[in-house]
């Protein structure tokens, strides 16, 4: 069997290892494909594999050994099937270890495995745009499952707004003019559904386009401006395009409290599942305008109809998936406390969170995550947030900036977020506009962001499971240290669970700013420190500490020894960490007396 396209995405040594599916139920079967080539300068006539499962700090099977026989400079390929644990919502890291004869240790590497019944724990979510004819669904599923993508927002793919179904299900132009094959969205559908994959069919919940009251929306259904909203008069619209081949250029607003509205686009989105076999609906706006009217004079803002509209459309829509996401962040508590299973928002570092802090710093993206949880129960929000946006679209085809990238994903995953980031092959966004693909990602980006994902699969249960934050001190001997996200400091917080206390650790040493978006494409490199002392304050009595870091030693735990003392300031242990490059994250399980 040759080396798949799934394989190659991942981090590029001598030995590979693959899975089958990007999440599993628990007692389901992983299938492992493992992929090695003996570079020892020597037959291996007497080799053997092992294969450790670990959970946290912990080994949770015993392990599986395999012997094997490979020839100098020889490539050995092989399937193994590991059954997982009968325990939901929980991840694993698989370590793989190849031994020459004699016991000498020649190989090794890791992979997360996510073991969950559904994907609204935990997601995370990609997107496909590409649906011409004849596109590889298969090739392109296997390169977004390499990340783990447990869930897929299908980017404009249908008809219009307001009737997302053409009436010939073969082929139709979306509303810039775009071919659009359904036997190409079957085909991700069915590619994506073998291995786990949720299907989200994206549209507007409040919008339709030009011609709209020939498919049946009423006029008195829209919303207007109203007299003292300086932004416009009349009808709102939004602008898409100065012009396209189907003649389509504008949104127009609808008032989603209007119930004939409702049934109407509710109506579309059940005709959407049974032409196809979607999971759900990802409800999209394009934000609030400001004071609205609607026919009959009332006003409103759009931003507080978005609880009673979610509500009637997850009840309408029963067992499917209902995510929404509301622009810059407006009205996201309106969501939070609705019934959407997934909570998305597209943060813009220009809007501010309720309490008048301005989305353009690592420490707001923190915060706006940590407030969704509480504010939904426990949700974990997913974030967009596209990056060096204006760098891209002036210079088409460069690179992302590495660093960049990884302290944002690093800002949003410690949080207890997610991301919408990876896309249809292998892409990353860097703007609203899905199919815009201005910048691309290098090697080294790749290859961080495979083993930053296995990190986020294997470590779900401490970074967004129930965790809450603390307040407890934290001292870095010998660097300055920040608990806001401040330039050229050591970033920590802490967080807690019922097992665990825990320190996130982001290194923003040499990073002349705290600005997540990286508009101009500028970010430094933060400077990599090793073996300095941290000083954590704690709340109850700890028993051991362990590090895990995406960025070292494929993301296995590492125990650190500790000392305890007390100071003017408390309790507290004190403890070296081998190395800071973009992320650590510390745990340190409770003393069970």
């Amino acid at each position: 069997m040759g080396k798949s396209a799934l394989a190659r995405n991942r981090l590029q040594s001598n030995l590979s290892i693959t899975k089958d599916k990007a999440m599993y139920s628990p007692n389901d079967m992983v299938e492992i494909q493992v992929y090695y080539t003996n570079e020892t300068g020597f037959e291996i006539t007497d080799g053997s594999m092992e294969f450790k499962l670990h959970h946290l700090e912990n080994q949770v099977m015993p392990t599986i050994t395999t012997t094997f026989m490979c020839e100098e400079n020889g490539t050995l390929q092989l399937i193994k099937e590991l059954q997982m644990p009968d325990i939901d919502f929980t991840g694993y890291l698989l370590v793989v270890d190849i031994f020459s004869e004699g016991e000498k240790l020649i190989a090794s590497t890791t992979i997360g495995i996510d073991v969950s019944s559904e994907w609204i724990k935990f997601p995370r979510y990609g997107y496909v745009w590409d649906f011409r004819e004849n596109v590889n669904t298969t090739e392109r599923i296997e390169k977004l499952k390499s990340y783990h993508i447990n869930a897929l927002e299908y980017y404009d793919w249908k008809y219009r707004h307001h009737k997302p179904i053409s009436e010939n299900l073969d082929k139709w132009d979306d509303w810039s003019g775009r071919p659009i094959y359904g036997s190409t969205i079957r085909n991700y559908i069915k590619d994506a559904k073998a291995v786990n994959m949720v299907n989200m069919a994206y549209n507007m919940v409040y919008a339709a386009t030009n011609g709209y009251e020939e498919d049946g929306v009423k006029q008195e259904w829209a919303l207007y401006f109203a007299e003292d909203n300086n932004r416009g008069e009349g009808h709102f619209n939004f602008k898409m395009s100065d012009s396209t081949p189907t003649g389509i250029t504008h949104l127009f607003f609808f008032d989603m409290r209007n119930k004939e509205w409702q049934e109407y686009i509710f109506e579309q989105h059940l005709k959407v599942f049974e032409a196809f076999d979607f999971d759900g609906w990802h409800g999209d706006t394009v934000g609030d305008w400001g004071k609205m009217k609607n026919a009959a004079g009332e006003t409103l803002y759009v931003t507080d109809t978005y609880t009673e509209f979610l509500n009637a459309a997850k009840k309408v829509i029963g067992d499917k998936y209902l995510a929404f996401n509301p622009v810059g962040a407006k009205g996201i508590e309106n969501v939070n406390k609705s019934d959407v299973d997934v909570l998305y928002t597209e943060i813009w570092p220009w809007d501010y969170d309720s309490e008048g802090l301005q989305y353009d710093s690592y420490y707001s993206l923190k915060k706006e995550i940590e407030q969704s949880r509480k504010e939904s129960g426990g949700k974990s929000l997913v974030v967009p947030a596209y990056m060096s946006y204006d760098y891209g679209e002036k210079n088409p085809g460069s690179f992302f900036n590495t660093a960049a990238v990884m302290l944002t994903n690093a800002t949003v995953f410690a949080a207890g977020g997610s991301r919408m980031e990876l896309g249809d092959n292998g892409n990353m966004l860097c703007n609203e506009y899905f199919p815009a693909q201005n910048l691309v990602m290098n090697d080294e980006l790749q290859a961080r962001t495979v083993k930053l994902y296995d990190f986020i699969v294997a470590y779900e249960n401490l970074l967004r499971d129930g965790q809450t934050e603390t307040t407890n001190r934290i001292e870095f001997l010998g660097y300055a240290s920040s608990s806001l996200g401040q330039a050229n400091k050591v970033w920590s917080f802490g967080k807690k669970d019922e097992n665990y206390e825990i320190i996130h650790i982001i290194n923003l040493l040499g990073v002349s700013r705290n600005d997540w978006r990286a508009n101009d494409g500028v970010k430094e490199t933060p400077t990599k420190i090793t073996n300095f002392e941290v000083k954590y304050y704690y709340s109850n009595e700890i028993d051991s500490v362990w590090m895990a870091s995406p960025d070292l030693n494929d993301a296995k735990a590492t125990n650190l020894s500790f000392t305890k003392g007390k100071n003017e300031n408390g309790n507290f242990i004190q403890f070296t960490v081998p190395s800071l490059e973009y992320w650590d994250m510390i745990f340190m399980r409770k003393s069970e007396g």
